[in-house]
């Protein structure tokens, strides 16, 4: 047998072999990507943030997986080398006198090897008049056996400090929101604007440590309180004092809400909703709710109930928004899909952190577009909302 011809003839193939793999191996390990970023302190004039310590996370599924750490130089300049890899994002992170700021999820396409990010930092203040509320809504869903309620405040922070609370408490945490529940509240769920880490219970509601920085933060939640007649009587204490307050009951019990004006119904696609509202509301108000003809006998079900919510969530958020100048009539405008929605605000996002829009602009035109998604519900709000 000629084995040097076997093994001749065996050479080129296996190469060829190798070769093939060789591309797919390398498929499986991403490129090198760099994510580099600015960081700028927005308190007075503008100025780049100098010798900040930067952590940027990666994260798989949600998950954090590591960590790696920089510091900006004089221009405020940091960069990173990490995987390009599509399913991972990475957030870039800054503690600063108190202050905890974070980039939006940072991920690479396919392809992409470079990504960038902008970050702003503001000096801190314990003043706490610093916050203002725009809007507090409240709104009741009857079931049997208990109402569920939800609350929605929009805080602003106008100035150009963050608010980082007062006093360090034993554990080092700063005291920066408090909310007053009505008593007997109890399956109390977090909505949005507040983490589990964050938050504690007291014996009155519940208190988070989480700094407030300028501009616009929204704060929602939902409990239940537990009725055992047809009619409940309930007080909400206002903590801080609101532009407006909003509260919103649904059929079939009937809703009177104390000393708040009734204003014409609204109108949603997961029904008809009976509204209060008052302007300059003071803190410390106790806006009285007094439900009467509660099903004692027909069951609210739970997902029905909150399906509800999330309808009139989606309408009470717009309301912050409802007075600006309605655009003028001209030409139609094609109908935009969700997705295309969706994407305009990703890159107005992406323009923002850039430095490209005011805050003033971003806002206004990210609300536009939110409007939009939101549709038929969002109208319902808009309308309901004339005085």
């Amino acid at each position: 047998m000629n084995h040097l011809g076997i093994a001749t003839r065996m050479v080129p193939g296996l190469a060829l072999a190798m070769l093939a793999a060789a591309p797919a191996a390398a498929a499986g390990v991403p490129a090198a990507g760099t994510i580099s970023g600015v960081v700028e302190n927005h308190t007075g004039a503008t100025r780049p943030a100098a010798g900040l310590a930067v952590t940027l996370s990666a994260l798989v599924n949600g998950a954090e997986q590591e960590t790696k750490n920089a510091v900006t130089d004089a221009r405020g300049r940091f960069s990173f080398t990490a995987p390009a890899d599509p399913q991972r994002s990475y957030v870039a992170k800054i503690t600063y006198k108190g202050g905890e700021y974070e980039s939006r999820a940072i991920t690479f396409k396919t392809g992409e090897t470079a990504r960038q990010t902008h970050l702003r930092v503001y000096e801190p203040t314990s003043d706490p008049s610093v916050l203002k509320v725009n809007v507090h809504h409240i709104i009741v869903e009857p079931g049997e056996g208990a109402v569920q309620v939800a609350e929605l405040l929009v805080f602003t922070n106008r100035t150009d400090r963050t608010y980082i609370g007062g006093p360090p408490r034993a554990d080092g945490k700063r005291e920066t929101l408090r909310f007053t529940l009505p008593a007997g509240a109890a399956n109390l769920q977090y909505m949005e604007g507040l983490m589990e880490c964050c938050v504690s219970a007291t014996k009155t509601g519940l208190v988070d440590t989480m700094d407030v920085e300028p501009g616009m933060r929204e704060i929602a939640y939902s409990y239940t309180i537990p009725v055992s007649r047809a009619a409940l009587a309930l007080a909400r204490r206002l903590d801080y004092a609101a532009d407006r307050v909003e509260v919103f009951g649904s059929g079939p019990a009937h809703l009177a809400v104390t000393p708040l004006a009734r204003q014409s119904d609204v109108t949603t696609e997961q029904g008809v909703y009976a509204r209060y509202s008052g302007a300059s509301v003071a803190a410390g108000t106790d806006v009285r709710l007094t439900l009467s003809g509660l099903p004692v006998s027909r069951a609210l079900p739970r997902r029905a109930a909150l399906a509800a919510f999330a309808g009139l969530i989606a309408a009470a958020l717009v309301f912050p928004f409802l007075r600006r100048p309605r655009r003028p009539v001209g030409r139609p405008v094609a109908t935009r899909t969700r997705e295309d929605l969706i994407r305009a605000i990703a890159a107005l996002d992406d323009r923002f952190e850039a430095g490209a829009l005011s805050e003033e602009e971003y806002r206004s035109r990210r609300a536009s577009l939110l409007d939009e998604i939101r549709g038929p519900v969002a109208c319902a709000a808009r309308g309901s909302s004339r005085e």
